[in-house]
């Protein structure tokens, strides 16, 4: 089975400005001789995706940025739920 990586990372342009994204598709290892070994993959939080290259590039897009909306929404959640408890420790009066 072979493989293409797929990653979304902040641009370098990101820091100064909003934030922008910037997706890259490395279709090397699709044109390379020898197949690895077919084992599951999934989308990985921190913007990578290595899928076989019988998945179309716009489900794998979709379900990468699925994964990072999700782990934003539980960084998020986590955040607010710490916030709340450091509220509750506030001295009243």
């Amino acid at each position: 089975m072979k493989y293409i990586t797929l990653r979304i990372h902040p641009s370098h342009d990101s820091i100064k400005t909003k934030r922008v994204w910037e997706v890259s598709c490395d279709k090397t290892s699709t044109t390379a001789t020898m197949d690895r070994e077919e084992t599951e993959t999934k989308p990985h939080a921190l913007g990578f995706y290595h899928y076989p290259e019988t998945m179309s590039d716009e489900k794998a897009l979709t379900d990468l940025i699925q994964c990072m909306i999700e782990r934003h929404d539980q960084e998020i959640a986590d955040l607010t739920a710490s916030r709340e408890a450091l509220i509750k420790l506030i001295p009243k009066g």
